[in-house]
């Protein structure tokens, strides 16, 4: 066995007071210009801690490929770090490396998970809580938590569902949603930059971008760090921890990354830029076949006429039929997204009509200005396969909820999405199968979709197959399974566009097909069945 390659540990439950050192790792491979100092280095040697490095509570060091950390072999375990830190400077950076005990991966979550540790889910990195999991408590806390969301936020409370993140003044927070890339057994460098007169934060893993803050608020509230932070997380090895007084560029941080990584992965930077900056997209080649015929063909060119093929949901003024010479207009209230106010004023438009097997949908649609939401949904029905818009009283309120938190089961794509919670110096892409909690799919083009320019949507299911394309560019690809506690293959129901707060996008040429199914249908007889 290659010795560089091998997990040793020892148990560790100790305090040093050895002096404070700030050395780069073993590891660090020349990579060019000079590397940027640090104003201060936490756990340069795991083996020896320095001084205001504690930890308390049952622990091991743990070395992988020449790099050490600390793994808590104890949710009660917290590695303890004292004064230093730059959290509370106008601008700066947080650079830190770990290696997880496990794939990193959402999963289905229940009440019953919080019995014995109520905050289960949320796996720490860093955080001035003295306990790092209770993220609601934390003036600081950076996480990746089980709904497959990883984030730094710099301020008290929580994003979701408590709204404070959204209550004036806007706070401070960045995050990449969905994020299902940490693999066990192999090391990443994290980072996360902060710029209050920019009113800016970035975050990166392995010196790529994935996460930007919002940039159509004019706040950055930060609330003030505690002096002292805190790690700890059982499935976690928590390796050096590095501040610096400066916003590092990209450029900057992908340097501090390839001079320290013992283990550079090509194809792990080649998916992280593929889904996070539009590399190697590939063309949307499917077409419909003799056997897929044409269930559903509506231009909007006529939209006073041919909006009657729809249920509208929620805020219903906001489908303005004579909005817009092209299409059908949806306009929806230009009020602050996450407030109170603004759950139910967001509308959703369904089909009447039910289609049933597999499905290619495609429209054209066109964005008229800035900052807003669109999603599709396709196969929604009711928990087995009812007609849930039949079956039960039509759905009034245009909250999210009915998308991914109710009783009805669909796949979702949010198409167009230039929220405060993603990037928005790309376009992106995200899918999930509801209401399952189950993201599926995610990917990004290179560029936001422009403004004022048509785009085509095309997205192909065939069993469990999904591909999803924005103007012949594939974003989403993916496979579901029956087979996973998530749900059977979804293959029936309506299909819905949706959209949020903020949102004024005209749509045309609502195109769709479905494949020949494998039985026959007849009409039930009389009661005596003849």
């Amino acid at each position: 066995m290659n010795p560089h390659t091998s997990l040793t540990r020892r148990q560790f439950v100790k305090t040093s007071t050895a002096a404070a050192a700030v050395s780069a790792p073993a590891s660090t491979v020349a990579h060019g210009a000079e590397p940027i100092p640090p104003k201060h280095r936490y756990l340069a040697d795991a083996s020896a801690l320095a001084t205001g490095e504690l930890v308390k509570g049952p622990a091991r060091i743990l070395e992988l490929k020449g790099r050490k950390g600390i793994n808590p072999t104890s949710i009660h375990t917290v590695i303890k770090l004292m004064g230093g830190h730059s959290l509370n400077e106008p601008k700066g950076t947080l650079v830190l490396w770990f290696f997880a005990l496990e794939d990193l991966a959402a999963s289905f979550l229940a009440p019953h998970m919080k019995i014995d540790n109520e905050h289960f889910a949320s796996y720490p990195f860093l955080s001035d809580h003295e306990i790092p999991r209770n993220i609601a408590e934390a003036n600081f806390s950076f996480e990746w938590n089980r709904f497959n969301e990883f984030r730094a936020k710099f301020f008290k409370g929580t994003i979701y569902p408590s709204l404070k993140g959204f209550e004036p003044p806007q706070k401070a927070w960045v995050q990449a949603v969905p994020f299902n890339y940490f693999q066990k057994h192999r090391w990443y460098q994290l980072a996360v930059t902060w710029d209050d007169a920019a009113k800016s934060a970035s975050l990166f893993v392995n010196g790529i971008l994935i996460g930007k803050s919002d940039n159509f608020n004019k706040d950055f509230h930060r609330d003030r760090c505690g002096e002292a932070l805190y790690a700890g997380c059982p499935a976690l090895c928590h390796g050096t921890i590095e501040f610096y007084n400066s916003a590092l560029s990209g450029a900057e941080i992908y340097k501090t990354y390839r001079d320290g990584t013992p283990d550079f992965d090509e194809q792990i930077e080649k998916e992280l830029k593929h889904r996070f900056e539009g590399t190697d997209l590939e063309d949307f080649t499917f077409k419909p076949g003799a056997d897929w015929n044409k269930q559903f063909d509506i231009d909007f060119q006529n939209a006073a006429e041919q909006i009657k093929e729809f249920y509208i949901q929620g805020q219903v003024d906001s489908v303005k039929p004579a909005g817009h010479p092209e299409g059908l207009l949806i306009e929806t209230p230009n009020i602050p997204y996450g407030t109170r106010e603004a759950f139910p004023k967001q509308v959703y438009i369904w089909s009447n009509k039910t289609f049933e097997g597999n499905i290619y949908v495609e429209f054209e649609w066109k964005s008229l200005k800035p900052n807003g939401l669109s999603l599709l949904m396709i196969q929604a029905s009711g928990m087995t396969r009812e007609d849930f818009m039949a079956d039960y009283p039509k759905k009034k309120s245009g909250v999210m909820q009915t998308v991914h938190e109710e009783n009805v089961r669909n796949y979702h794509w949010e198409f167009y999405r230039e929220m405060n919670d993603v990037r928005n110096d790309t376009g992106t892409a995200f899918s999930r199968k509801n209401p399952f909690a189950y993201r599926i799919g995610f990917g990004s083009a290179p560029k936001p979709f422009t403004i004022n320019q048509w785009h085509k949507l095309q997205i192909v299911q065939i069993e469990g197959k999904i591909r999803g394309a924005i103007d012949g560019k594939i974003l989403l690809d993916f496979d579901d399974n029956s087979r996973t506690n998530a749900g059977c293959i979804l293959n029936y129901g309506h299909i819905a566009i949706r959209c949020m707060v903020h949102t004024a996008v005209v749509y045309r040429n609502l195109k769709v097909y479905t494949q020949k199914l494998p039985f026959t249908e007849m009409p039930v007889g009389n009661a005596n069945g003849r």
